[in-house]
């Protein structure tokens, strides 16, 4: 973890770079443990949406594609950048395409030389994200312990880890096909975006929900969940499923 709706707008979270993620299995300069690694390639194709820009390169013989905040660069052009996070079958709606593979690169420079290391550390987190498979849970959760207010689930999140929980609100935002899941932002008109305790988001694989949905959401709490690459929330509802 390219439009907005939030693999983009989580870009710079997924900027975190993971040290054992090569373009293919026999292609990728190796590095030191722990160091990041290097690509000098060709410009094949490029595009631009969304405050971002996608390119096609090629590097001795072998074509892929890398994503980066929007930059200006030509058909032709060699350039070198640092492999960060490479992401499987994603999804970008602003360009209405899917990516069997690509990489996210924070930088890069033309020509040889490669961009400077203070933007390409390595991550602490040495295991690319994997595609979750559909939980057995998703259709055995059980009666939920309670109904509770966004609000509240930030003020008893404690009380509440583990347990599954319902929420009534409005989707306030949907991000489709990361990380095998869809992520659901909910807000119930309760909280405050200042304190950050005003929407909470949801992982699911259920389908059938669009934004602007009034919905009843079931699911299980989890505080202090760590993804990886920067993906970290307070608390968030996974396995969720809705009804409206």
């Amino acid at each position: 973890m390219i439009h907005a709706t939030p693999i983009f707008w989580m870009f710079s979270i997924l900027l975190a770079i993971s040290s054992t993620l090569a373009v293919s299995d026999d292609k990728g300069m190796p590095a030191n443990k722990g160091g990041a690694i290097a690509h000098t390639a060709t410009v094949l194709e490029t595009m631009s949406t969304a405050g971002y820009t996608y390119i096609r390169v090629e590097e001795e013989g072998k074509a892929f594609w890398i994503a980066l905040p929007q930059t200006q660069i030509g058909v032709g052009d060699k350039i070198s950048f640092y492999e960060q996070m490479l992401m499987e079958n994603f999804t970008s709606p602003s360009l209405n395409r899917t990516f069997d593979r690509i990489l996210f690169v924070e930088a890069i420079s033309k020509g040889a030389e490669l961009p400077t290391k203070v933007h390409a550390k390595p991550s602490p987190n040495k295991e690319q994200p994997k595609p979750q498979a559909v939980s057995n849970r998703v259709t055995g959760l059980g009666s939920p312990f309670g109904r509770f207010t966004i609000k509240e689930i930030f003020e008893k999140k404690d009380e509440l880890g583990g347990k599954v929980i319902e929420v009534k609100g409005k989707i306030a935002k949907l991000s489709m096909q990361i990380m095998g899941s869809d992520w659901v932002h909910i807000e119930d008109g309760t909280g405050a975006a200042a304190e950050k305790n005003n929407k909470i988001v949801m992982r699911t694989t259920q389908g059938g929900i669009a934004v602007g949905d009034e919905v009843t959401a079931k699911g299980v709490l989890y505080v202090n969940k760590d993804f990886g690459y920067g993906y970290f929330y307070p608390v968030i509802i996974e396995d969720a499923v809705f009804s409206k």
